[in-house]
This record gives structure tokens, C-alpha cells and sequence, in this order.
């Protein structure tokens, strides 16, 4: 039987290797003198805007393990200070 920790572990590797996916499409087409520049620009945008949802749902799942695991309030703020403050300053 395979748990939710496993599921969502499974989860975030898909993502990772679709977003390498896109990154080794773009290396393609940055390598591909007759490639079209909008090709480029939208292969892009797309690779930033999966590791931007990539980091949304890891830190959400890590904040719901977070609130979960910990027994002293201290613990809990001082891991979600740190959370927000890894979020902000990528």
C-alpha cells in the first residue's frame, strides 16, 4: 500500500522531471540556429512557471509535515519563519 507521504514524494519527482523535460527543450532550441526566438521565450515561461508551482506545493506539503510533526509552539514558529523566509529569498 503506498502512503500520502509516497504519493507526494512521487508527485514532486514528476514535476522536477517535466520541468527538466522543458529545460532540455530549451537547450535544444537555444542550440538550434534556426530556431524561432518565441519558441525560446515560451519554453521558458513555461520551465519558470512550473519550478514556481514546483516550490509552491513542496513548501505547502512541507509546512502541512511541519504542523503536524512538531509539539512546542517555539518549534513550530521557528520552522515557519524559516519556511517564508527560504520562500521569499530563492
Amino acid at each position: 500500500m503506498v502512503t500520502k507521504k509516497e504519493m507526494d514524494k512521487s508527485d514532486l519527482i514528476n514535476r522536477l522531471n517535466r520541468i527538466q523535460g522543458q529545460i532540455e527543450a530549451l537547450k535544444k532550441v537555444v542550440n538550434d540556429p534556426e530556431a524561432e526566438c518565441m519558441k525560446a521565450m515560451q519554453l521558458l515561461k513555461a520551465a519558470n512557471n512550473a519550478l514556481k508551482k514546483f516550490g509552491e506545493s513542496y513548501v505547502s506539503r512541507h509546512l502541512d509535515e511541519c504542523l503536524r510533526s512538531k509539539n512546542s509552539i517555539q518549534e513550530m514558529e521557528s520552522d515557519l519563519k524559516n519556511v517564508i523566509s527560504a520562500s521569499f529569498f530563492l
